[in-house]
């Protein structure tokens, strides 16, 4: 079934975003629209964006390059070039996969809408509505407001860009005899006279520094709100499968004890055996959205824990060595607080659609099963069968997406950062 839908929604020419997907999802569609990723801008667009974004990452890596050229055997410059490529790496491969996966991406979208049609319950709206009023909310923190931790991309951006141009600044507004050193948002070789060429550096460098944090901002985002969907699917599932019962509204108990023994012995079914059908269906709804979510990000994703794993490990030896220098130490906190919630941003996700699609055996198991027909508990065991695995994120197909892993790849980074620190 998956395949046959797959294909349909790849082929269809127009979507028509509903009223509700408008709402909560048009930060998303906007900064997807500016990367070259919305699925249903012109397809020269799709190709052009991401080509020309993914060009001017790749001269901050030729810079890179060239400077651990020139200083070869150099231990501080190598660990300030990891630290300055991994995130240029990590926001390129998210980029790549959006357009690689676009195809995906577009079936994600149709099925997203077409869910809003399909669970059109008064509670089944009121529960996707909830979500995904979540997910725009997070969305806005995440790129507008000061809230929290959500706020580090402007923190990030505020320190990490404007700390260089305190020289500058400086020799306007106090004076000396002789110019202060030059600062740079980070170390690269250009081959050219930098105090000559300082304002086009800097200019290079914070251009690709807002590539980068508009990247990890658009695909996290968009990931998050895709997962908080998939919940809000697995809660009204667990919700209608708690209300469901094969009770009858007549109050005699002899009548009532009577009913259901014709019921089991001559096999028919009521409202319960329609209503858990209805339930089987809108689970494997969900079960697909999961499954082509996962195979939208699983090979992205492994890369970057490993990432994550080798930056945090650098950063605290690089903090180290700048400990005497206040503004590279306040610089690489915020950048280091970056990492992390950049990780929390992956695990947390794969956490809570555990909990959500867990929450449908739960719910099945706690119904009203002993009113039911023989029937509509038959039925009811496929549904227990289906929901006893918990639906997962994964990375590689190897690990699974939790706090569990973001306690790990913690772990593993304090590991690697102390062997580092011994061998130093």
């Amino acid at each position: 079934m998956r395949t046959i839908r797959e294909s349909t929604f790849v082929q269809k020419p127009a979507y028509d975003m509903n009223s509700y997907m408008e709402e909560y999802y048009a930060i998303n569609k906007f900064f997807l629209s500016q990367l070259g990723g919305w699925p249903y801008q012109r397809k020269v667009l799709r190709v052009l964006i991401p080509s020309l974004l993914t060009m001017v990452q790749y001269s901050v890596i030729a810079t890179e390059v060239l400077l651990l050229y020139d200083t070869w055997g150099d231990i501080d410059i190598f660990v300030e070039v990891i630290i300055t490529t991994i995130p240029i790496l990590a926001s390129n491969l998210k980029l790549l996969n959006i357009v690689v996966n676009n195809g995906k991406l577009r079936c994600l979208l149709q099925l997203m809408n077409d869910h809003w049609k399909l669970f059109n319950s008064e509670f089944e709206h009121h529960t996707l509505r909830y979500y995904a009023n979540i997910g725009r909310k997070l969305t806005n923190y995440f790129g507008v407001y000061m809230c929290f931790f959500f706020s580090y991309f402007i923190i990030v951006l505020t320190f990490y860009l404007l700390i260089p141009l305190i020289p500058r600044v400086l020799d306007i507004i106090i004076p000396l005899n002789e110019s202060r050193p030059l600062a740079f948002v980070y170390q690269a070789e250009y081959r050219v006279d930098k105090e000559k060429y300082y304002y086009p550096i800097m200019c290079h460098a914070y251009i690709s520094t807002l590539i980068i944090i508009i990247i990890l901002f658009t695909v996290d985002t968009t990931y998050i709100v895709c997962v908080l969907h998939a919940c809000s699917l697995f809660t009204a599932i667990g919700q209608r499968l708690e209300n469901i019962t094969g009770r009858t509204n007549d109050k005699k108990p002899n009548t009532e004890k009577y009913y259901y023994l014709l019921k089991e012995s001559h096999g028919s079914v009521g409202s319960d055996y329609h209503e858990l059908i209805t339930c089987l269906r809108k689970h494997q709804f969900a079960l697909e959205h999961v499954q082509i979510l996962d195979s939208m990000f699983t090979h992205v994703t492994v890369c970057l824990l490993t990432m994550n794993v080798l930056i945090l490990s650098v950063m605290g030896i690089h903090l180290i060595n700048k400990l005497d220098h206040t503004g590279e130490v306040i610089r690489y906190v915020f950048v280091t607080i970056a990492v992390f919630t950049h990780l929390i941003c992956m695990c947390v996700p794969g956490q809570l659609l555990i909990d959500r699609s867990t929450g449908v055996f739960d719910k099945a198991y706690n119904s009203e099963w002993y009113t039911f027909s023989l029937k509509t508990r038959n039925l009811l065991r496929i549904l227990l069968y289906r929901s006893f695995i918990p639906c997962t994120l994964s990375a590689g197909k190897l690990f699974v997406m939790s706090m569990t892993m973001c306690s790990s790849v913690m772990q593993t980074a304090m590991s690697y950062f102390t062997a580092i620190l011994a061998m130093k």
